[in-house]
């Protein structure tokens, strides 16, 4: 199945997220670290993005860029692959480092852009790494406060200019509360629906006397009851729902359809 376009972005900005294949730590030494921001700063001095915004934690890498959508693309593909043939050589291992497509969300307004690089500072905070984001060694919260070392300095100076310009804002902008859900967020909601998902389909094999989920494709009662527990009950996507029953979106849509 090819894989759904990313979505361009008007003005520019998006908020991407790299994560160690299987969730294993990619980052275990600060010479990985380093040479994962002097690979970002290669692809930015090559022209394809602007850095905006930056946090490494153990296992995923946070990054707010300004860049065409397909130059992105591009400059995260180098990127992972630079960095994995690092990490394979110093771990003895094959492979990329990164797991799957990595995630991104366009960035559509000013308000946004604040709020998700404040989400984005504060990860080590909400990690329990630190108790402040200056504390926190691999993030750009200070270079906002000091010398820009890998982001760039016109969007640093655009981003302290949404902030009247001076280093208190900044810092008050991270004690702001913000409900938002911003891409991690969701996507750690989608994967706790989805744990919970496995264990309703484990449960209701159990229930109904079948091995697998698979096995509820001969009784069309099962099937559609099952995805009517997911989709409807559960809130699980139709994709996703497919893809833990082993089927198409395509057959859950239609078992849904005759269950009304």
């Amino acid at each position: 199945m090819p894989r759904s376009a990313r979505q361009e972005s008007a003005t520019g900005y998006y908020h991407v997220v790299l994560r160690g294949i299987n969730r294993e730590h990619i980052f275990r030494a600060d010479v990985g670290k380093l040479l994962f921001l002097d690979l970002v700063s290669e692809q930015q001095t090559e022209g394809r993005l602007q850095l905006v915004c930056w946090c490494l934690m153990s296992n995923h890498a946070h990054l707010i860029i300004r860049a065409d959508v397909g130059a992105m693309s591009m400059a995260i593909k180098l990127i992972s692959q630079k960095y994995s043939a690092h990490h394979n050589r110093r771990q003895k291992r094959v492979g990329p480092a990164f797991g799957g497509r990595f995630s991104s969300e366009s960035i559509e307004d000013d308000r946004y852009l604040l709020g998700a690089l404040r989400y984005i500072h504060m990860n080590p905070v909400k990690a329990k790494l630190v108790d402040d984001p200056l504390a926190y060694k691999w993030s750009s919260f200070g270079e906002y406060l000091g010398k820009a070392s890998f982001i760039d300095p016109a969007q640093k100076a655009f981003v302290l200019s949404l902030v009247s310009g001076e280093a208190r804002d900044f810092v008050a902008l991270h004690h702001q509360k913000d409900e938002t859900g911003y891409l991690e967020t969701r996507e750690e909601v989608l994967a706790n629906k989805e744990r919970v998902a496995v264990a309703l389909i484990e449960g209701f094999c159990q229930e109904k006397g079948v091995a697998k989920a698979r096995e509820v494709y001969a009784r069309p009662e099962l099937f559609a009851e099952i995805c009517h527990m997911l989709v409807v009950e559960g809130k699980l996507p139709l994709r996703q729902a497919a893809e833990l029953l082993g089927t198409t979106h395509n057959k859950v849509y239609l078992a849904l359809q005759d269950d009304r």
